[in-house]
């Protein structure tokens, strides 16, 4: 999270960035608000002034969203019920619970596609549907060409089941266009304070100087830090196109820090971040493939899923994933808050602070 001296820093020269969104507070409602990403997102609706409800199951860690002037509705996406009264009233509702990792891949596929179901069932029973900002993933669209980072028409061939259950997602809130206005927003590798799947790359830098890398060649990969993901979506619920059952890529957006590094550049970027330099270990496939390998039976075995599994092997070696923010940016005037660089430093404070990483 920021603090203010760091809020007051990056909102120096966005207010153009925030002349689309309205004056007026609004009724929010947010789905995953207590994972790693929801509560950037809430707290960038509360300093807005918005009334922000939280969609929360009986067993979340509330503790962040209580220091937040915020509503918390029990319920869960697989629940249409509740989430028919966590809708009532609202006038925009965030989707951002999902799975990224699960021991099940039924699991996985029900809550990524069935979950996006539910809500925007719960938002068409409305007299007035609120407008939904569905958040995807660049994996629902694959790897990018080498030689240029995706668009939003370019197909979507998803090379992981993670992302087919996201690609189904976004086919599951096609159902609804025609009564729900819906906003798609696919995000590359989103990383900041709170996300611990992300974690063990910068310890790996900070303990050994090494920085594994997934693979032999130079493939480009997208990031993006939560607060700037946050805002993306901000922005496209108030001015950005809505999804349309004739037209396959209207109301999908990219969303990216404006570089698209090598692995082996975001690397050393984090290292510079913590005043080490890292040294690119590049993998080969086969040993990749056996991490995912151990992985997928270690979770199998404990019933405790590990996000480097045989399923995101698939990913770490398909190719390039890198996109291109243009179409937001063009549409509402959409720019991160701060450099990848910036934010990099932002998250090594932040794990620092937790104790995560020692001091340096």
């Amino acid at each position: 999270m920021e603090s203010p001296d760091q809020k007051a820093e990056l909102l120096k020269g966005s207010e153009l960035q925030f002349a689309v969104l309205k004056e007026n507070t609004m009724q929010v409602l947010v789905t995953g608000a207590s994972g790693f990403i929801g509560p950037h997102l809430v707290e960038q609706l509360t300093d807005r002034k918005d009334r922000v409800r939280c969609l929360v199951r009986s067993t979340s860690n509330v503790s962040q969203l209580n220091q937040l002037d915020v509503e918390l509705a029990y319920g869960d996406v697989m629940d249409p019920s509740s989430l028919v009264t966590a809708v009532s009233g609202c006038d925009v509702v965030f989707h951002l619970a999902g799975l990224t990792k699960s021991v099940s891949m039924e699991t996985l596929q029900e809550v990524n596609e069935d979950g996006v179901r539910n809500v925007a069932a719960a938002c068409a029973s409305q007299e007035t549907p609120p407008v939904l900002v569905v958040l995807s993933s660049l994996a629902a669209a694959g790897p990018a060409p080498r030689e240029r980072p995706l668009t939003e028409s370019d197909p979507a061939e998803p090379v992981s089941k993670y992302g087919k259950s996201k690609l189904k997602g976004e086919q599951a809130a096609f159902e609804f266009s025609d009564r729900v206005p819906i906003s798609i927003i696919r995000a590359p590798i989103v990383f900041g304070e709170g996300d611990l799947d992300g974690l063990a790359m910068f310890s790996c830098i900070s303990r050994s100087r090494l920085h594994v890398m997934p693979t032999l060649r130079s493939y480009r990969y997208s990031f993006i830090h939560a607060t700037d993901l946050s805002i993306a979506m901000m922005l496209a619920a108030e001015a950005g196109d809505r999804i349309s059952a004739g037209e396959s890529e209207k109301g999908i957006f990219y969303v990216a820090a404006e570089e698209n590094p090598t692995y082996e550049h975001y690397g050393r970027m984090i290292g510079k971040a913590m005043g080490v330099t890292a040294i690119p270990l590049p993998s080969f496939p086969m040993a990749v493939r056996v991490v995912g390998a151990v992985n997928e039976l270690y979770a199998r075995i404990s019933g405790r899923a590990r996000i480097m599994n045989w399923d995101k092997t698939r990913e770490a070696l398909a190719g390039s994933w890198a996109c291109s923010a243009e179409r937001l940016q063009s549409q509402v005037g959409y720019r991160p808050r701060a450099s990848l660089a910036d934010r990099l430093s932002q998250t090594v404070k932040w794990y620092v602070e937790q104790g995560h990483l020692p001091k340096r």
